[in-house]
């Protein structure tokens, strides 16, 4: 990997860069070898898949809870509806 490609990565992963930023030793790694970028971006994003977005899986999870709310609720307007044509029926 070239210098510009190090650089292009870094400005199109500021994680990536943050996460460079947190240990002195990745960053003369890539100072001395622009090659091991690749290596340790693979490294970083492999690390990052791993992580649980629990805000995300909120946001699911209250959606989920909404639909299954609404679903109860016409639920038991069929059934009710349902009790009034049976009580009704000579």
């Amino acid at each position: 990997m070239k210098k510009k490609e190090v650089k292009r990565l870094l400005r199109e992963n500021p994680d990536f860069e943050a996460w460079l930023m947190q240990d002195a030793s990745r960053i003369s790694s890539i100072r001395a070898n622009p090659e091991t970028a690749g290596e340790l971006f693979r490294r970083w994003n492999d690390r990052k898949k791993g992580r649980i977005d629990f805000g995300t899986i909120s946001q699911k999870t209250k959606r989920a809870s909404e639909m299954l709310t609404n679903m109860t609720s016409i639920m038991e307007m069929m059934a009710d509806y349902n009790k009034k044509q049976v009580e009704q029926e000579p």
